[in-house]
């Protein structure tokens, strides 16, 4: 569809443009004594406003040949033909319309619209041209937007499909090692592990949750580990009322409260307490993850993949992590945007 026919703003604006151009045109053969200017303009606004659609052709020639492709040649010539001989047919109109109106045009005037309508073609052209470069601009834009917003689920996806066998390989391997020592908690554990699988389907593949959803998934995470820490693993949360409806991605904090027992509290004889808070500051939202470790721990080389999945599913959501690494305790804050 012609962009200038789908879109009545700009169909006006065309047509406007046209309409000053015939009064234009009228004073240029305003002849005093004569039929004065109301004359003049009935005899140049009808004939231009056909010329004005027959101008909107022009989209064809430009789009099959745009200026990133056509050669210099056959573009010029094909205008330059174009502009000939629609000059001419807008003299044919003119005429015509001028005997009606008992009021000829004489050679002089024939030849001068005659130029004017093959200038006015060309300058047709010329905008068309600025209307295909727009809309080619425009088609390259949202591209990029879709391409991205494409690859931004893909790596949503397989960040969720490296998270989620991690964490059942872990738990799994808990379960195989209490089966012999401690059958009980082993079927204590798969009941625990069941039920968060089941919480987990269920939201996970959503793109966010509210962070209440997303702290009973954690919940549900320390009491499968607290089957075998027992009470050395204490979980406490500092959350401000006003963020708990706020949303979140889905399974973000349960990397970062695993990577707290597995490197922090499970380290220590004596245990020790995983402190969640979350308060809103500002325009965002302010969440850490903090655990105490053991100050003679051999120090970790980059990041794990839970502490690596978790940046990067944050930095997709706009927002950004900070990681404080002491000798007696460690803390995560993500900060993400309301």
């Amino acid at each position: 569809m012609h962009p200038v026919l789908t879109d009545r703003g700009r169909l006006a604006l065309y047509l406007l443009g046209w309409v000053m151009l015939a009064v234009l045109l009228a004073l240029l053969v305003l002849e005093p004594g004569r039929s004065g200017l109301p004359g003049a303009v009935l005899l140049t606004l009808p004939p231009t406003l056909v010329y004005a659609f027959v101008c909107l052709a022009a989209w064809y020639p430009v789009r099959a040949m745009p200026l990133q492709r056509a050669r210099t040649g056959p573009l010029l010539a094909t205008h330059t033909v174009a502009a000939i001989i629609l000059g001419g047919a807008w003299v044919m109109v003119l005429g015509i319309w001028a005997r009606f109106l008992g009021a000829p045009l004489t050679p002089a005037r024939t030849a001068a619209f005659f130029v004017t309508g093959a200038l006015l073609y060309l300058l047709a052209v010329a905008l068309h041209y600025l209307l295909a470069g727009l809309e080619h601009a425009r088609r390259i834009e949202t591209r990029e937007i879709e391409v991205k917003m494409l690859a931004r689920e893909a790596e949503l996806k397989a960040l969720k499909a490296q998270l989620d066998p991690h964490f059942l390989f872990n738990s799994l391997n808990s379960i195989s090692s209490l089966c012999g020592s401690n059958p009980a908690s082993a079927r204590t554990l798969t009941t625990l592990l069941a039920e968060y699988l089941r919480k987990s389907l269920r939201i996970g593949g959503a793109e966010t949750i509210t962070l209440s959803e997303e702290l009973e998934l954690v919940a549900s995470y320390v009491a499968i580990e607290r089957i075998r820490f027992g009470p050395r693993l204490e979980l406490a949360q500092d959350i401000e009322e006003a963020v708990r409806t706020l949303r979140v991605p889905p399974l973000l904090l349960q990397p970062l409260v695993e990577n707290a027992v597995k490197h922090g509290v499970g380290q220590l004889l004596e245990g020790g307490v995983v402190h969640i808070t979350a308060a809103r500051e500002g325009g965002q939202i302010r969440i850490s993850v903090e655990n105490p470790c053991d100050p003679d721990r051999v120090p970790q080389e980059g990041e794990g993949i839970g502490l690596a999945n978790a940046r990067r599913r944050v930095e997709m959501f706009d927002g950004r992590m900070e990681i404080a690494d002491r000798p007696d305790h460690f803390r995560v804050t993500l900060s993400l945007p309301t």
